[in-house]
């Protein structure tokens, strides 16, 4: 792969939404792929005791990469925690053969540099049911499901932000950087990501299942904000939970129509590039 797609595709990979906006994440360009490591010095200890949002995050890094390798002709193939020897190599994307690009890579693709979260109220919060359709199906396509929140549940849900938020804000330990404005439209589009168990690499999955919801949102001109705070304690994380059919919640997201904000700061590319480690010396015979 030439050198200037291998840095636009991890420019790519860089833009991806992390909890936070921690960018918990280092990649390793190999000749024919990229190992994903965790930069566990980025994961707030007060927030994310186990790792799960850095794994989300790291997920969600994972399908920008491979969306921009397939607009790039590339058929991405990809293994998630491929050296069990190796804790902080959480994924392995290898550059496949040469395809023709979809329509869908194309447009997902052309959705990274655009997705913004927006913590503001916005002017809109209905959301068209085909559109609510796309982001349902863009879940299932990562192996998640995507619950619209109903408005009997709307309440419910909102409570418990509030709930979260008000607590972290009395934890010194919190910073309120990160907190949730709480003013937002009377009637918010919700919705609730679940996966299937809770894992480092059932985190991974939805990592990647949360950005493609977030990215074909983004195509459909529709922006978002992650609720992280009720899914950061255990007993308010349970009351979202489908026991019924083994579903964890990993995510909540307020979607509507609204001004773009700016783009949240990024780590320049260079601080999270890992260099090759040297091949052992060849002993003379």
């Amino acid at each position: 792969m030439r050198h200037a797609i291998l840095a636009e595709c991890l420019d790519a990979a860089i833009a991806a939404p992390s909890i936070h906006n921690t960018q918990p994440w280092r990649f390793l360009p190999r000749e024919h792929c990229v190992d994903v490591y965790a930069d566990r010095s980025r994961r707030p200890a007060a927030s994310d005791p186990n790792g799960r949002e850095l794994a989300i995050s790291v997920g969600a890094a994972v399908l920008n990469l491979r969306v921009a390798l397939l607009a790039r002709g590339y058929r991405p193939l990809y293994a998630l925690l491929p050296e069990p020897s190796q804790a902080d190599l959480l994924a392995r994307v290898t550059f496949g053969g040469r395809v023709q690009p979809t329509y869908l890579a194309r447009r997902l693709a052309g959705a990274i540099p655009r997705r913004r979260s927006n913590r503001g109220p916005f002017r809109s919060a209905e959301l068209p049911e085909p559109v609510l359709t796309e982001l349902v199906q863009a879940a299932a396509a990562e192996g998640a499901y995507l619950m619209i929140v109903d408005s009997p549940l709307r309440d419910a849900v909102l409570g418990a932000v509030r709930r979260a938020e008000t607590s972290r804000r009395a934890d010194p330990a919190y910073s309120a950087d990160f907190a949730w404005p709480g003013a937002v439209e009377d009637d918010p589009t919700l919705a609730v990501l679940y996966g299937s168990g809770d894992s480092t690499y059932a985190w991974l999955r939805a990592g990647q299942a949360l950005e493609r919801v977030l990215l074909t949102a983004t195509a459909n001109g529709v922006q978002s904000t992650l609720m992280t705070q009720p899914l950061e304690y255990a007993d308010l994380r349970t009351l979202f939970d489908d026991s019924a059919l083994g579903r964890r919640a990993q995510a909540i997201i307020r979607l509507g129509y609204g001004d773009e904000p700016p783009a949240s700061p990024r780590r320049a590319l260079a601080e999270v590039i890992m260099a090759v480690p040297d091949e052992p010396a060849g002993t003379a015979d």
